[in-house]
């Protein structure tokens, strides 16, 4: 008996030890992801639609890394109201990653008194704080910190090296370095920046930009100093190249060819040799997209637009988008736009006479959240949630 209520002692000690630290642990654990936010669709044309809008998150969402498996967007979007949609991130194949770091954003977003107000956010300022912010781009989508990082993430040890002394990119000369690979996981490509001759001894760099492919079939985009730290855009002196988000724009969803034409230079291969490397890669990134299950159609070649305009209505809206995001009657938001000045976005003239976020935002009938500059070009206003 005596035995019997020793052990029971030692299982009772036993067990007040684990839950005492359990307890513990439970105090420091994280709180749980915000992994759903109500986003608002502010029309910013006539004709604009909801399938239309909901084909450019769904692009957005897949240059963020998403997977998307099939019907998954469908699952992942709950309509409150005729404008308004909860979107649960859940489901949508993102890794804990970009999880994480979007968890960041809508908490910030959350308590804006823009969604206060609305108990939601404009689905433009969710996409330009997401995407279209540098910093908060490599977040999500793990961006290696350094090049270093970046070299040894892809064994990019061997490699071919292609010369481009005139380029409708950038302002000095480039050395691009090509590692093409049937695996796409292992493909990647280095741009380096130089005012020197390409083919000189000792050639300072200036900057890199790296492109590689994502698990989901997106490219992805970075852009390091000259230490090979991470930066926000090239600098706007040597390269047009600017943000993440012009690369994603150019490149669209394919590495391009050559836009001029640019000599060979004697130690790297042949112009006709790189554009046989780039054809390659697109061959390879287009079989491995053939294989995904995905709602992203990549076969479609202009869909990527729906994406575009998602951006460019918000950060150059028009009287008409102002009106419907402040719930204002148009004539009434004419009026008080009325000192300014409005332009037209060549590329889609239908937007209308558009002016410009920053004004917009510095008379909404509500506090927002800043949101970069611009999009594509570096500019003196990059928000970062993570610093």
């Amino acid at each position: 008996m005596k035995s019997s209520n020793i052990n029971l002692g030692i299982f009772a000690f036993c067990l007040a030890i684990v839950l005492f630290f359990f307890d513990c642990a439970s105090d420091t654990l994280a709180p749980p992801l915000a992994d759903s936010i109500n986003l608002r669709w502010v029309p910013a044309y006539e004709a604009e639609s909801r399938d239309q809008v909901e084909l450019g998150l769904m692009w957005s969402l897949s240059f963020l890394g998403a997977d998307l498996p099939k019907g998954s967007l469908n699952r992942a979007i709950r309509y409150l109201d005729n404008d308004r949609f909860e979107l649960s991130l859940d489901g949508l194949g993102f890794k804990m990653q970009a999880l994480k770091a979007l968890s960041v954003i809508i908490e910030r977003l959350k308590n804006s008194e823009e969604y206060q107000m609305n108990q939601s956010i404009d689905l433009g300022r969710f996409l330009v704080l997401s995407l279209h912010s540098s910093w908060h781009y490599y977040e999500i989508i793990g961006v290696p910190k350094t090049l270093s990082a970046f070299i040894e993430s892809k064994s990019f040890f061997e490699y071919a090296e292609f010369a481009v002394t005139e380029s409708t990119v950038s302002n000095v000369n480039r050395i691009l370095r090509l590692k093409v690979d049937e695996d796409i996981q292992k493909m990647a490509f280095i741009g380096i920046e130089t005012r020197d001759a390409p083919d000189s001894i000792d050639y300072e760099i200036d900057h890199y930009e790296t492109i590689d492919v994502m698990p989901n079939g997106q490219l992805r985009f970075a852009i390091y100093d000259q230490s090979g730290d991470l930066m926000a855009a090239s600098p706007s002196e040597l390269s047009n190249a600017g943000k993440p988000s012009k690369c994603m724009w150019c490149h669209e969803s394919h590495i391009q060819p050559l836009f001029v034409f640019t000599p060979d230079i004697e130690g790297f291969i042949s112009r006709e040799a790189f554009l046989e490397q780039v054809e390659m890669a697109n061959q390879h990134i287009a079989d491995y997209r053939n294989n995904l299950n995905s709602d992203l159609d990549f076969s479609d070649q202009q869909s990527h637009t729906e994406s575009e305009l998602l951006y460019i209505s918000f950060m150059e809206p028009s009287g008409y988008r102002t009106a419907n995001e402040w719930r204002l009657p148009q004539e009434s938001v004419t009026n008080i736009l009325q000192p300014f000045d409005t332009h037209l976005y060549q590329e889609f003239p239908f937007l209308g006479q558009l002016y410009f976020r920053n004004l917009v935002d510095s008379l909404a009938p509500y506090q927002i959240l800043e949101v970069p500059g611009s999009v594509r070009e570096m500019t003196n206003m990059e928000p970062n949630f993570f610093d």
